[in-house]
């Protein structure tokens, strides 16, 4: 994926989440971690999904976000390490 497919709005979301991944052994929460997920990011990440960066997983007690293999390497493009699990 290349960073020029994504709007600079759905890159900043993916940015703050994959950042965010470490806290969380790279399965950072939607709504309920160290990011504050607003109705705009929740489309972001919509995208983000359609895109094949990330799944969004729910466990019962929330909602997470899974990094796959697109998702970790364009992370490791903008120098974050995420660990692809989906």
């Amino acid at each position: 994926m290349k960073t020029a497919e994504l709007t600079t709005a759905s890159l900043n979301t993916f940015l703050a989440y994959a950042r965010d991944a470490g806290n969380w052994s790279d399965t950072p929460l939607v709504s309920d971690g160290n990011i504050t997920c607003t109705k705009e990011m929740r489309g972001n990440l919509t995208d983000l999904k359609r895109k094949g960066l990330v799944i969004i997983g729910d466990d019962g007690d929330g909602k997470f976000v899974v990094f796959t293999k697109s998702g970790s390497e364009l992370a490791a493009q903008h120098g974050i390490e995420v660990k692809a699990l989906a």
